[in-house]
C-alpha cells in the first residue's frame, strides 16, 4: 500500500471512533480487542525511509507533469534549436552561391578559417568537432533521448508510488515498450521534422543499453519521427561517456547542435564516470549497498587529527536527517561519515566544464530541463543509488544550503 493510501485510510479510521458512542457504552467495547489487522494497522502509520526518498521527489515530477512553465522551456529550446538549423542552411546556401565567384569564394575560406579558431577556443575538450556551417560536409543535429525527445514522468510517478521498483528492470522494460507518441516533449516532433525537410541528418545519441534497441527503435517509429534506423541510433557503450559518439559523427559531419538533459549530452567531456548507464544485467545491483559503499560510509575523516565522523545511520544520525523522518529504524546500522562520502563530489567539476562552455549554451548546446533524476544528484557520493535510503536522505540534507537569519536583538 503505498504513501497515500496509508494516510487516506488512517485519515478514515480517526474519523470513525467518535461516531460510535453506543458501542463506547457497551461492557463488550471496554475489553482488549484482538484484530487481525494489526499489522495492517502498523503499516498505514508508517513510512519507510525507501517511500520517503521517492516522496522527495514528488515536487519535481509533479512540476513536468503539471506545469506551464515546463512546457515552455521545452518548446524555448526547440525553438532555439530551430533558429539554429535555419541559420546554418542559409550560410550553406550563401557558400554555394559565392562559390560561383571565384572573389568571393576567397573571402568565404578566411571567414570560415577565422570562426574554427573561434569554436576552436570556446569547445574545451572537445576533438574533430567542426563548428563551421560552410563546410562540405553534410549538416548534422545530435540528440539525447530521455527526457529530451521523450518524457519519463509517468515513469517517475510509478517510482514514487512503487518505491521497490527501480531495484529491477521491470518497470523500465515495460514503460519503453508500452509508451506513445504522446510521450514526446512538446515541439521535439516540429523540431526533428524541419530539420529532415532541410536534409539535416539526425543521430540519436542515447544512454540506454543496447538491449534496449528494438524498442527504442520501436516507439521513434511509432512517433513518426524520421530517420529512425539503426545506423542514426547509437547506443551506450559502457564508457560512462558519450564522446565516443561525438567523435565518430563529428569526423563526418558538421554538427550544428547538440540536445540534451544532462552535461554529458554535450561534447564537453562531462563523463558519468561514478554512474554509469546501468546495463540490464547489472540493474538488480543498483539499489543493493556494496562493499565499496560501506567502506566509505564507515570512514572516518580526521582533519587536523580530529575525528569528522558526523552521525550514525541508526543511533546518532537524527540531527543530520529531517525532522520528520529522525525515528525511522535503519535497515543497516552503518556510521555514516558525510564528509568522506562527499569527498566524491563530482558536481563542482562538472559545473566548471559548463562555465568554460558558457556561451555555447542557447546556440551549440541546447540544454531541456529535468528536475526529476540525474547525475547532479547521483555524482553526491560514490555509488550514491545503491547507498541505503536513510544515507541518501541525510547526503540531500548536508549539502542543501540556506539563508542564515539573523536573531532578533530586540
Amino acid at each position: 500500500m503505498n504513501f497515500f493510501k496509508n494516510i487516506v485510510l488512517t485519515g478514515c479510521l480517526l474519523l470513525a471512533l467518535p461516531a460510535c458512542p453506543i458501542a463506547a457504552e457497551s461492557p463488550a467495547a471496554t475489553q482488549p480487542v484482538v484484530s487481525g489487522n494489526a499489522p495492517l494497522q502498523e503499516e498505514m502509520l508508517s513510512v519507510t525511509a525507501g517511500q520517503l526518498a521517492e516522496e522527495e521527489h514528488l515536487l519535481a515530477v509533479l512540476w513536468v507533469q503539471r506545469s506551464a512553465e515546463f512546457r515552455g522551456l521545452c518548446y524555448q529550446a526547440y525553438n532555439l534549436a530551430t533558429m539554429e538549423v535555419d541559420k546554418a542552411v542559409a550560410k550553406r546556401k550563401q557558400k554555394a552561391k559565392a562559390a560561383k565567384n571565384p572573389e568571393s569564394k576567397k573571402q568565404s575560406l578566411l571567414s570560415e578559417r577565422s570562426q574554427k579558431r573561434k569554436n576552436a577556443s570556446q569547445l574545451t575538450g572537445e576533438r574533430n568537432v567542426s563548428a563551421s556551417a560552410g563546410s562540405l560536409r553534410p549538416l548534422a543535429v545530435v540528440l539525447d533521448i530521455d527526457d529530451t525527445i521523450v518524457c519519463h514522468a509517468l515513469l517517475q510517478g510509478h517510482y514514487i508510488t512503487h518505491p521497490g521498483s527501480r531495484s529491477n528492470s521491470d518497470a523500465w522494460t515495460q514503460w519503453i515498450q508500452q509508451m506513445t507518441p504522446e510521450t514526446l516533449l512538446p515541439g521535439a516532433h516540429d523540431f526533428l521534422q524541419h530539420a529532415q525537410a532541410h536534409d539535416v541528418k539526425i543521430f540519436y545519441v542515447t544512454g540506454r543499453g543496447p538491449q534496449d534497441r528494438e524498442a527504442t527503435l520501436a516507439f521513434l517509429q511509432k512517433a513518426g519521427l524520421p530517420l529512425t534506423d539503426d545506423a542514426h541510433l547509437l547506443m551506450n557503450d559502457k564508457s560512462g561517456s558519450k564522446m565516443n559518439h561525438f567523435n565518430k559523427i563529428a569526423r563526418r559531419y558538421d554538427v550544428i547542435c547538440y540536445l540534451g538533459d544532462n552535461a554529458a549530452d554535450f561534447p564537453i567531456n562531462a563523463k558519468r564516470e561514478e554512474n554509469p548507464v546501468v546495463y540490464k544485467k547489472d540493474i538488480a545491483k543498483e539499489n543493493k549497498p556494496d562493499s565499496n559503499a560501506q567502506q566509505i560510509a564507515s570512514a572516518d575523516v580526521k582533519p587536523n587529527g580530529q575525528s569528522q565522523r558526523i552521525a550514525s545511520a541508526g543511533t546518532n544520525a537524527k540531527q543530520n536527517l529531517p525532522p520528520d523522518v529522525s525515528g525511522i529504524k535503519t535497515k543497516q546500522n552503518l556510521p555514516l561519515d558525510i564528509p568522506a562520502m562527499l569527498q566524491h563530489d563530482k558536481n563542482k567539476k562538472r559545473n566548471a566544464i559548463i562555465d568554460a562552455n558558457k556561451k555555447s549554451f542557447g546556440t551549440k548546446f541546447i540544454l531541456l530541463p529535468n528536475p526529476m533524476y540525474g547525475d547532479w544528484e547521483y555524482n553526491l557520493a560514490k555509488g550514491f543509488r545503491r547507498l541505503p535510503a536513510e544515507q541518501r536522505i541525510a547526503l540531500r540534507k548536508a549539502v542543501l544550503k540556506s539563508f542564515a537569519m539573523k536573531e532578533n536583538t530586540k
